[in-house]
């Protein structure tokens, strides 16, 4: 179906360039390159044209030019994304770089209206001066956009206590390809108004419409934190130990694991030489001083009485910032191992998690891989490095481990994304992980994008779109 589309031509960059301006529309190779992939492995798709667009009008009109012309149109935040949400079938990419400003903070109402290309790290910053902050805690932080967030539904570190992004977008400014800009969404936190079509875009990746405003409900910067590293023999009793905290309904704000493949790569690239063990915990707790000290304090009682033989806790700020920087420099260590590294996402019942990991490790035993194990295991999220160094020749083993390990997880009642979404990876899954419920969402891409012109080949094959008995 490569003809469906139309190409860009010398008319259509033209007509780009005297609505957004010439200096915002670019065919250089080098744009052409840095739009083409995102952090995936694998999935070079190049555009034919990027735009960077500064007003909401300028989005309508891109999309509204291009579902005349048939034209794809991929919007691209960040690119940190780890599924490939890249150009499949080229055309063009709008970069939202540059919307990216905080329109307005609600100190009043705890909310802030930002524009899609702000960055997390840079959003939050700017919240502490008012004692708020927005919640999710992806790794990449420091990169991610708040729209690409959005698009992804992303998560993160403290997903367990704050949940993911869609917990905190109260609404949007949306264009969509026939229907123009749209505010949809509430002030409040919560309504009951019909159909909620806020959460249905939520980690849609581009595919219903491109946001160019975000309205986020935001929460209280808690008075202390208290943050401790717990070492086990065994990645069973790390396990257990994790769901005797939840069971108990313990107030943890983040419980993290690590596997010793994955605290050998952190030890190798950040100095921090850890106990000999087979598994770490991270666990953070939040509330005022008297409470997150409790709070602790029973967390740690729970780890000693499920074989937690070594505890750190951080008395001091450079201390938590140590422990979260060899968390967060889980993936980019084992990055430097090699550079063919594949990182799943999985979400799993809590009580698998330890099969689960077991899993992982006989699956890369079996095609020859590197394998470690990191993840949000308060929530049940597992991501599995599945690396081969620098042998290329050997890509193709970890798109089979990665096909197995998903295809094992949909059938114990899981899921094949966490928190990373669909892309161009993961839409062989649609069908199984959503049976015939996955039509509707067929339906549903149909009536609000009839072109299908937003982001084709990304969670939808366009096969499955222009297949009218599907």
């Amino acid at each position: 179906m490569t003809n469906y589309f139309s190409k860009v031509s010398s008319k259509d960059i033209d007509y780009l360039e005297k609505l957004c301006g010439s200096n915002n529309v670019s065919t250089d190779e080098e744009d052409l390159v840095t739009n083409a992939i995102d952090a995936q492995l694998g999935g070079f798709h190049k555009p034919e044209v990027v735009v960077w667009p500064e007003t909401s009008e300028q989005v309508v009109e891109i999309l509204k030019y291009a579902d005349e012309k048939k034209i794809p149109v991929y919007p691209r935040g960040g690119g940190t994304g780890l599924t490939g949400t890249v150009p499949v079938h080229r055309g063009i990419v709008v970069n939202m770089k540059k919307m990216n400003k905080i329109v307005e903070i609600d100190e009043e109402n705890m909310q802030v209206r930002v524009q899609p290309g702000v960055v997390y790290d840079a959003l939050n910053k700017e919240l502490e001066r008012y004692g708020l902050f927005f919640p999710p805690d992806p790794s990449s932080g420091a990169a991610c956009t708040i729209g690409g967030m959005a698009a992804s539904n992303a998560s993160g570190l403290k997903a367990v206590k704050y949940g993911t992004t869609r917990e905190y977008v109260l609404g949007f400014e949306a264009a969509f390809p026939r229907d123009g800009l749209q505010r949809l969404g509430t002030k409040t936190f919560k309504y009951s108004l019909g159909f909620d079509v806020v959460k249905m875009l939520i980690g849609s990746q581009g595919t219903l419409a491109i946001f160019t405003e975000i309205n986020l409900r935001l929460r209280p910067l808690p008075e202390s934190m208290e943050t401790s590293a717990a070492f086990f023999s065994s990645i069973s009793d790390a396990t257990k130990a994790i769901y005797k905290i939840i069971r108990q309904g313990l107030d943890v704000a983040a419980l993290e694991f690590m596997d010793k493949p994955t605290m050998g790569a952190v030890s190798e690239f950040k100095k921090i030489e850890f106990p000999n063990a087979e598994a770490m915990l991270l666990i953070e707790t939040h509330g005022s001083k008297k409470a997150a000290y409790e709070e602790m304090e029973r967390c740690i009682s729970v780890v000693k009485e499920n074989g937690g033989f070594e505890i750190w806790h951080a008395s001091s700020k450079e201390d938590r910032e140590r422990l979260w920087s060899a968390r967060k420099g889980a993936y980019p260590s084992v990055l430097k191992l090699g550079r063919f590294t594949l990182i799943s996402d999985v979400i799993i019942p809590l009580s698998r998690l330890v099969e689960a990991v077991e899993k992982a490790y006989s699956i890369g035993k079996k095609y020859g891989l590197r394998t470690s194990c990191i993840g949000h295991f308060g929530d049940g999220n597992l991501h599995v490095n599945w690396g081969t160094g620098d042998n290329g020749e050997k890509i193709e083993s970890l798109h089979r481990a990665n096909d197995e390990l998903n295809r094992w997880v949909i059938s114990i009642g899981g899921a094949v994304s966490g928190e990373h979404g669909i892309g161009t990876e993961k839409k062989s899954y649609m069908r199984l992980q959503h049976g015939e419920s996955y039509n509707l969402m067929i339906k549903i891409k149909r009536l609000l994008d009839p072109n299908y012109i937003l982001s084709p080949g990304i969670a939808f094959d366009l096969d499955d779109l222009l297949n009218k008995s599907g």
